[in-house]
């Protein structure tokens, strides 16, 4: 009797392991009001739902999908008369995010600390995947982007290590098609421990009244090691240089290697690359980088800091 006690016990125990690295409700098929279950949108006291969130039976798989879309506010907010469509897994502090400013060389820890209680992790993801149908009004002036961050608060401080993004600029798809958003990390050596996803959708358009929609479904994660064996890594010796720079830099290899440049939203500046030994990459804006080398060996990820 106390073994098979012990192991529902243990089988239990390895069941919730297991769905800390599963997005709850992935399928969007459990709705309770207006929000899909494990989900969360902009929201307020007495005005509810800010963003357009809605069940549809458009779906890639199962009985339902998620449509997002942006949405015309009866009263405007510091001067915005148009939320932005927005679904995540985390919890939103609504002030906080309303204090953030958006742009490429935004803050990702100040964007961690309003947007908690993301997936729990026991492993270190590598893409977030799912399928999309993306169904613009105005194709010049709406767009949307998936971001994935990963977050680590094994310092006692909430730090985004790695992030992963698609949009804006994917094209118009009448039909569900799959993406896949591989995280790039800006800190390899640090472990892991949340993830966190948005969908969002938005125009520059701000006379606009109707507005294009997003249908989302079966989104899912996948990952690459245990966290013990994270731990294991070394420090990685320093391959780029000169680091800070005013622009131009090499790499400090024998070989050829592919690289890519991304920013701090994990947007591709420079797509992959072969890169010859001695070779001149150059960056024209200041800001902070992140450098992906690739070799038969694997993959590194530096910093680089253009001044």
């Amino acid at each position: 009797m106390k073994k098979l006690f012990l192991f529902l016990v243990l089988s239990f125990f390895a069941i919730s392991v297991i769905a800390q690295n599963i997005f709850q409700n992935p399928g969007f098929e459990t709705w309770s009001n207006s929000l899909p279950n494990n989900w969360n949108t902009l929201s307020a006291p007495f005005i509810g739902n800010i963003s357009d969130i809605t069940k549809t039976t458009d779906y890639h798989s199962g009985s339902f999908a998620v449509r997002i879309a942006s949405k015309r506010m009866l009263v405007p907010i510091e001067g915005f008369s148009i939320a932005p469509g927005f679904l995540t897994n985390a919890t939103v502090n609504l002030m906080g995010l309303a204090q953030i400013p958006f742009s490429d060389s935004i803050d990702l820890s100040l964007l961690a600390s309003v947007l908690t209680n993301g997936m729990q992790l026991t492993e270190k993801p590598t893409a977030v995947s799912g399928y999309y149908n993306w169904n613009p009004i105005d194709s010049d002036n709406e767009s949307f982007q998936f971001v994935s961050l990963v977050i680590s608060d094994n310092s006692g401080t909430r730090e985004v290590i790695g992030v992963g993004f698609v949009g804006p600029n994917t094209p118009f798809k009448s039909t569900y098609v799959s993406f896949e958003s591989e995280i790039i990390y800006l800190d390899p050596l640090a472990i892991p421990t949340e993830l966190i996803f948005i969908a969002l959708t938005n125009t520059t358009d701000s006379n606009a009244t109707i507005f294009g929609n997003l249908l989302l479904d079966d989104v899912s994660l996948t990952t690459e090691v245990g966290i013990e064996k994270i731990t294991n890594n070394t420090k990685s010796p320093t391959i780029i240089y000169p680091n800070p720079t005013n622009g131009d830099f090499k790499l400090n290899v024998k070989s050829k290697v592919e690289v890519s440049v991304y920013n701090q939203l994990g947007q591709v500046v420079i797509s992959p690359i072969i890169y010859n030994p001695n070779k001149t990459i150059s960056v024209k804006e200041k800001g902070i980088y992140y450098v992906r080398i690739k070799d038969s060996n694997g993959t590194k990820t530096q910093k680089l800091i253009v001044k």
